[in-house]
């Protein structure tokens, strides 16, 4: 080895170890922030009945009382076939499998308190190890580690069908059940799951209102099988919160009228293909009507997808125009004489024989909106879509591009999940539901048209559900090609804000996805905010110098992703601060991170500012790409100063300098930011 190469490596190693110690404080554990977040919320004088946190840890009933309330806690395996609803004399009736922790019930009983129709209460959980040499001391638990958070959605009436999501924790007020007794053969979580399906499911009005979501942590759990629990008596016991065409479920004597409607042009043989596949994967129940819109396809392709509506009686409508696909949606609706609607892109494509069956049986009924399915890319179990989260960022494909045979997030890849919204490239709705929602937005020609839909259904009072219990195979946007050049990027970034003009309470919320969730990146991994939030990514640029760019080497090699370039207003949405802010990661590849220095680049037709920075954690792009050398610091969250720029329109990117050697790279993206 030469002395150069030598001096080389010695200078990469001392990097490396530079670099290993900043990972190392800046990784934050979830036991350490849960702990820190909860010392900063409302604290309550617990000086009345300090045992109550106690309650379940010897595997009894336990009777409490909080601020008049008495409370029986009950834990799960004390409940058996002879439990009894009206042997229980307490306000409030509280089923645990673990340990409550010390918030639990005064929050359970201040949210009975504060919402009179609510019956059931249900919570979020983790776990925690104890400290086997000292268990106890003054009568409370001394815990060890923390981990695994379960945090829950808000009320999924879609989910509670298929699993008991519930999990470890409920409360319900004695009033209510009173009349209820076990079924025979139920006991334990299955029993109380079985239970709580039987009230809720009696009454159309108990579905909105009477079970709430307390966003904290009510339990410490020993493990999540209860998740898993189902139970097959329960699409019996909602029979009759069916819509009436299902009346004892779609037959071959009662069959479900189903219109699907496929915009497409110029893409015969991938509109071939999922026509194909449609209608193979269609069964005996299902009546079909097929629409095929086509905005202006050319006379070779129009003739082959006459070739193929003539094959399988399917109704053309040929109406040659700019790319709309609100406008190709409605076209079709119009059209459709089924009961429900399946808008569907031509690059999807049918893999399992009971897709429509399953999607049909989930918007049978009266509460559900808009039903997705869980979307693959092409010949593969990587996912692209299992419904939509709507994030600080925007609307997010949560586990995009994760491996299906992992389980994610306590079988969210797996289970059925209420969302927000799921994407329209498969979508399921009623007709009348459609109609009465106005159809979709035409203002939205291209993007976010199926958001704003969804979002109307849940402010209307529908759940949205994606089955993630079944899949399609979707090639993504070969329809509409990618939203990567400067002019597609204007385009969808203007259609989003038009999105959250139209639904301005929707910013940064997601009913179905917890506050204490990765929520403010582009992360699509469900993970403890831990992992990264605003608020601790944040940092303002350790100088600003202006650059001549001309003396700095264009490489193709870096990797620039802006997620978000505008005012802060705009992303920290609960903030009177007036600054700009960039966020987003960036890396080079086939090069050691740890020896670079980097810089924001917002560079404009007369200027050019390099804006220094430290640089915040993303595990999820070291995880994303494991072949990169020292990735796991490539965020970055750019706070910058009202007035600190000359006012223009800058391209933002990134320079990066080499630490050893002269080295000085940059790349531009085609994200703007505008300054005043």
């Amino acid at each position: 080895m030469g002395i150069k190469s030598f001096i080389k490596n010695e200078l990469e190693k001392r990097a490396d170890s530079v670099y290993e110690a900043r990972l190392s404080e800046k990784r934050v554990s979830y036991d350490f922030w849960i702990r820190l977040l909860e010392n900063s919320l409302e604290q309550f004088d617990m000086s009345l009945d300090p045992e109550t946190v106690r309650a379940g840890r010897e595997g009894t009933s336990y009777v409490t009382h909080y601020e008049g309330t008495t409370v029986s806690i009950v834990p799960f395996d004390k409940v058996g076939e002879n439990f009894a609803f009206k042997n229980v004399i307490e306000d409030v009736c509280v089923f645990v499998n673990g340990e409550l922790t010390a918030r639990a019930i005064p929050l359970i009983v201040k949210c009975f308190k504060d919402n009179p129709d609510c019956m059931v209460i249900y919570g979020d959980e983790d776990i925690a190890t104890l400290d086997k040499e000292s268990s106890l001391l003054y009568g409370k638990s001394i815990y060890g580690t923390r981990k695994d958070p379960y945090f829950k959605p808000d009320w999924s009436p879609n989910s509670f069908l298929d699993h008991f999501y519930f999990c470890n924790i409920c409360a319900v007020r004695r009033v209510a059940f009173r009349d209820l007794e076990m079924s025979p053969g139920y006991s334990g979580a299955k029993g109380i799951y079985h239970t709580l399906l039987r009230y809720i499911y009696e009454d159309a009005t108990r579905i909105t209102g009477s079970v709430i979501h307390i966003d904290e942590i009510l339990v410490h759990a020993t493990g999540y099988e209860n998740n898993y629990i189902t139970d097959e008596r329960g699409p019996l016991i909602a029979k009759r919160l069916r819509t009436p065409d299902y009346q004892d479920g779609f037959t071959l004597e009662n069959k479900a009228k189903l219109s699907v409607v496929i915009p497409s042009k110029d893409n015969s043989d991938m509109l071939k293909k999922c026509v194909t596949s449609l209608y193979d994967a269609c069964p005996g129940s299902v009546e079909l009507q097929t629409i095929i819109v086509d905005n202006g396809s050319s006379t070779l392709e129009k003739d082959k997808i006459e070739a193929l509506v003539s094959k399988y009686s399917l109704v053309y409508e040929y109406h040659p125009m700019e790319f709309n696909f609100s406008r190709m949606c409605n076209i079709g609706a119009s059209k459709a004489t089924g009961d429900y609607i399946l808008f569907l892109n031509d690059d999807v494509a049918f893999t399992e024989a009971y897709t429509l069956e399953e999607m049909l049986d989930k918007a049978s009924y009266c509460f559900t909106g808009a039903v997705g399915a869980k979307l693959f890319y092409p010949r593969s179990s990587i996912i692209q879509h299992a419904g939509v989260v709507n994030t600080t960022i925007g609307p997010v494909h949560k586990l995009q591009f994760k491996p299906d045979w992992i389980d994610h997030y306590y079988g969210y890849n797996r289970l059925v999940n209420n969302v927000l919204a799921v994407t329209g490239a498969c979508l399921m709705v009623r007709k009348t539901l459609f109609d009465s929602m106005g159809g979709l937005n035409e203002a939205l020609r291209v993007a976010f048209n199926d958001i704003d839909f969804c979002f109307k259904l849940y402010k209307a009072g529908y759940y949205n559900v994606v089955c993630n219990n079944i899949s399609l195979e979707h090639a993504e946007s070969i329809s509409r090609g990618k939203d990567t050049d400067p002019d597609s990027l204007k385009r969808l970034l203007a259609e989003k804000s038009e999105l959250y003009k139209e639904h301005p309470s929707f910013k940064g919320k997601d009913p179905f996805y917890s506050k204490y969730l990765v929520n403010d990146c582009l992360n699509t991994a469900i993970v403890p905010a831990s992992e990264y939030e605003y608020r601790t990514a944040v940092e303002e640029p350790l100088r600003i110098k202006e650059i001549d760019i001309s003396k700095y080497r264009k490489e193709e090699c870096i990797y620039v992703s802006i997620e978000f370039s505008g005012d802060l207003k705009d992303f920290v949405f609960d903030t009177d601060e007036d600054a700009y802010y960039v966020q987003g990661f960036s890396f080079i590849t086939g090069s050691n991170n740890a020896c670079y220095k980097k810089s924001l680049l917002l560079c404009s037709s007369e200027k050019t500012y390099a804006l220094p920075f430290e640089g915040c954690l993303r595990e999820d792009v070291a995880e994303n790409c494991p072949d990169l050398k020292n990735a796991e610091m490539s965020g970055f969250a750019i706070k910058i100063p009202l007035g600190a720029l000359s006012a223009g329109t800058y391209n933002a990117g990134l320079l990066f300098e080499h630490k050893f050697l002269n080295e000085k790279l940059y790349k531009l993206s085609a994200r703007e930011i505008t300054i005043r």
